[in-house]
């Protein structure tokens, strides 16, 4: 699949006001990102990609635990905001496109994390292909998304089973005042799409949702609304 034109290029600066609400209200009830960093374990001293870093929210995290860390995403705008907030320059950011070929950057990364961004891509396989060359042997990935399962429950899709329907953020959409779609595809296409690319599957942690949403689910009920996965690289 060739290069793809990036939606969050129209939504970069509402995104990235949305993320720094987030971070000013704390991070402490972030149970999807508390699932990844879990999932990453000790990242002090450690080559670490961001894949899809956005404006640089997982990056500063990992960071400030003492990793070594490169940001890559699709969206220079979203990278220049990334790179206005670390003035010290101790994130390596670059535009890239993981979903193509990275040789000047095979082998390099011990870990890499992927917060909120799988949905996002247009050929998850040509994404796995590409962090499966750049992790070192003995790498992990762990890559957090919304759980594809949850889909139809929210009322995004109809049809679990449809290969590349597009689901809408609902919360996002509202926030920046426009539709923001992802894509929808069965787990077991990731699966399959991480496995394909010499990745072995560590863990699956699916991730509940709150009990509170009255909105969406019967009062007390939750259901898994995001999921992390962990691959390692033989």
């Amino acid at each position: 699949m060739g290069a793809v034109a990036n939606p969050w290029e129209e939504y970069a600066a509402g995104y990235a006001r949305w993320i720094d609400r987030r971070e000013r209200a704390g991070l402490e009830g972030d149970a999807i990102l508390s699932r990844l960093l879990e999932l990453l374990g000790d990242v002090a001293g450690r080559a670490v990609l961001d894949a899809g870093c956005g404006e640089g929210f997982l990056a500063r995290i990992l960071a400030a635990r003492g990793a070594r860390v490169t940001g890559l995403d699709l969206s220079p705008k979203l990278i220049a905001m990334a790179r206005g907030r670390d003035p010290q320059g101790a994130i390596d950011y670059r535009a890239a496109d993981l979903s193509r070929p990275l040789p000047e950057l095979a082998g390099r990364f011990d870990l890499i994390g992927s917060y909120l961004a799988l949905n996002d891509v247009a050929d998850h396989r040509g994404f796995a292909a590409t962090l499966a060359t750049l992790a070192r042997p003995g790498g992990r990935a762990v890559l957090a998304l919304n759980n594809p399962y949850s889909a139809v429950p929210r009322g995004h899709i109809t049809d679990y089973f449809e290969h590349d329907a597009r689901g809408v953020y609902g919360g996002l959409s509202a926030a920046l005042g426009g539709e923001v779609h992802y894509y929808h595809r069965p787990l077991e296409e990731y699966l399959d799409a991480f496995l394909a690319a010499g990745f072995r599957l560590a863990r699956l942690a699916d991730v509940p949702d709150r009990a509170d949403l009255d909105w969406l689910l019967p009062a007390g009920c939750r259901f898994p609304r995001f999921m992390v996965l962990a691959f390692e690289k033989p």
